[in-house]
């Protein structure tokens, strides 16, 4: 069965609800990574469904890496993997944020490995993940992009689950699904969900996850910040250039590898103040043509 885009990103659309993924078998090599949530239907496996709904004309994967030495290669592994299933041509990015680890060496290692594939651009220090996206669309060949964190919670299977929307929409938002977050988690995620309906009446599900973007209508995008508000500035500023969006669920994994930043009470403050001038300087965003 066909998914149907899901297009909402402004309050008065309304949050809506994905199509139910079809229901197949999966291979045993993708199931063994892949436990589905009790509220959502076993994910397909991504040769299957890219072959239902065409391919992409090129994608450049972006993979950004902060001290990610332990998941680093086991990420462009698995998107070397995928990438041929669901595009005609594909690169991918590894987008070194001033590692101090081995992330620089292993970047560095792999675009050796597979040259004309896959290609490292290394930050002096560390930039953010504004900083890090922003290297990533401009440095990006193709007309589609993806963003896929160096840790590994995010599979690149799951990739897959995008291409139905494609023809629709020019950015497709991944919201995470059996997510088992801490208290502190939870309670930051519906906080920024709250600020972004009350002050832009943006009401997509889950804004700090993978996205797929049409690069045409990101690239010329002014991104100012550099931490995690970046989604936020991306979301609004695209809505405001008429931007059509959809949502898709996808998977969500324990980090099993490095340290996460986002919760530490300076990452939070600094993403509440770029909120607010997000606000202050570009205001409620536009209703996205349907």
């Amino acid at each position: 069965m066909a998914e149907e885009p899901v297009v909402s990103p402004v309050a008065g659309d309304g949050c809506g609800s994905a199509a139910a993924l079809p229901s197949r078998p999966l291979a045993a090599d993708y199931a063994a990574h892949r436990q589905p949530h009790p509220e959502q239907p076993p994910l397909p496996v991504p040769a299957v469904h890219a072959a239902a709904h065409g391919k992409l004309s090129g994608i450049s994967v972006i993979v950004t890496a902060y001290n990610e030495e332990g998941s680093l290669e086991d990420v462009v592994e698995a998107v070397r993997r995928v990438a041929p299933q669901i595009a005609v041509k594909h690169e991918i990015l590894i987008i070194d944020d001033g590692s101090r680890d081995k992330t620089p060496d292993i970047g560095n290692r792999l675009a050796e490995k597979y040259p004309g594939e896959v290609r490292t651009i290394h930050h002096p220090f560390n930039l953010g993940f504004g900083g890090a996206q922003k290297s990533g669309f401009l440095h990006s060949r193709y007309e589609w992009c993806s963003l896929v964190p160096g840790d590994h919670q995010f599979y690149p299977e799951d990739l897959a689950h995008f291409l139905p929307f494609t023809s629709d929409a020019d950015i497709v938002v991944g919201f995470r699904v059996g997510r088992k977050d801490s208290k502190m988690r939870q309670m930051n995620t519906k906080a920024f969900r709250f600020i972004m309906r009350i002050l832009f009446g943006v009401t997509l599900r889950d804004i700090n996850w993978v996205k797929l973007f049409r690069k045409s209508l990101v690239a010329g995008l002014d991104l100012e910040f550099r931490g995690i508000g970046v989604d936020a500035e991306v979301v609004v500023k695209a809505a405001r250039n008429g931007c059509r969006f959809a949502e898709t669920r996808v998977g969500y994994h324990p980090r099993r590898t490095g340290v996460s930043t986002g919760d530490k009470f300076i990452n939070v403050a600094i993403t509440i103040l770029e909120l607010v001038y997000l606000w202050w300087t570009v205001g409620r965003a536009r209703r996205p043509k349907p």
